[in-house]
């Protein structure tokens, strides 16, 4: 049973590293109201139906995954109506939800930088290599036509 959980849990949080400075965002707002909605006892299919939104939806707001979902103001309004359901405070889960994707987007900006670091040393190596390749070539055909 402990293993089962521990798969759950695994698949449930979104793939990023979580260091010591990072545990004030966990759990993250869709983790909270998954663990408030399985403890009330309610199903995915029961928070869906009583919100108007897919269980798609209601899947992708516990798993954090807000790419499957329309957009920011739509999230919000989600979450909120999903506290609100949960009798949980709305206000709380915002908070947590905008805590969240700041520390989310700070993460993929790092990585772009990063990413982007990496490509403009391959854009540099590149132009050298042309660049010796050119010299080499214009040196090999004045010799050719002046030999």
């Amino acid at each position: 049973m402990t293993d089962m959980n521990t798969n759950d849990q695994a698949e449930n949080t979104p793939a990023t590293n979580i260091t010591d400075n990072e545990q004030g965002l966990w759990p993250s707002p869709g983790q909270k109201l998954k663990k408030l909605r399985e403890k009330l006892g309610f199903s995915r299919e029961k928070v869906s139906d009583s919100l108007y939104i897919t269980v798609h939806y209601v899947t992708a707001l516990e798993n954090d995954e807000y790419a499957k979902l329309p957009g920011h103001t739509f999230i919000k309004g989600y979450y909120k109506s999903y506290a609100k359901f949960l009798n949980a405070d709305p206000e709380e889960t915002l908070k947590c939800y905008l805590k969240f994707i700041e520390h989310v987007d700070s993460q993929d900006k790092q990585d772009a930088d990063t990413e982007e670091s990496g490509n403009m040393g391959e854009i540099i190596t590149w132009v050298v290599i042309v660049t010796v390749l050119s010299v080499a070539l214009i040196g090999f055909a004045y010799w050719v036509l002046a030999g």
